[in-house]
């Protein structure tokens, strides 16, 4: 299994971080191999809704940023994991705006009369979601899985599993969390 997983903290080392490479190290234990991103680190410019990556079925994304690599990626996976922290109720404005520009992989409606395209992405390819949130209840993480689910649904990519860390507070809770360690390692399988 090939692995693309994306960190969403500006934290490098903060809770969502930190479960997201305990789940890859799982994974690659199992015989995955794994590509890690952090979206701090990676230029990407928020969706200009321009449907330029729609015009034809070999258009991509009008701009020139990391994310013509973030595509590339995911074509090559087997699986998508996604972690974030929950900020304001929601995904971190850092992997929000790759899980935006992942329109550009949704494949084009076909010109009337013409056979469909290929997809843009090999269908049966899975997604994981890592949130972490200080609040107790699990509400807003599982709010959270409900866009990515939705969104990544679009691409044809199907969920296999997430890890809704609750009780978080502060950037390095997780290393007192056995139960949130041992999910996390556990979470992708191979």
């Amino acid at each position: 299994m090939k692995l693309l997983a994306i960190g969403g903290s500006p934290r490098r080392d903060g809770n969502s971080n930190s479960l997201m490479r305990l789940a890859v190290e799982g994974a690659v234990a199992c015989g995955a191999t794994a590509d890690v991103l952090y979206a701090r680190d990676l230029d990407v410019k928020g969706c200009l809704a321009c449907d330029g990556c729609k015009r034809t079925p070999e258009s991509t994304c009008v701009q020139d940023d990391d994310m013509h690599r973030v595509y590339e990626l995911v074509k090559g996976c087997d699986a998508l994991l996604l972690a974030s922290p929950v900020y304001f109720y929601s995904l971190s404005s850092w992997i929000k705006q790759v899980l935006d520009r992942c329109y550009a992989l949704i494949t084009p409606d076909a010109p009337e009369g013409q056979p469909a395209p290929a997809p843009r992405v090999t269908p049966g390819k899975g997604h994981y979601l890592i949130t972490a949130q200080a609040e107790d209840a699990p509400f807003f993480g599982y709010q959270i899985l409900s866009t990515v689910v939705y969104g990544l649904t679009w691409i044809g990519m199907e969920s296999r599993g997430q890890l809704i860390a609750t009780g978080l507070d502060g950037p390095h809770d997780w290393e007192q969390r056995d139960d949130l360690i041992a999910a996390a390692r556990e979470l992708v399988r191979v």
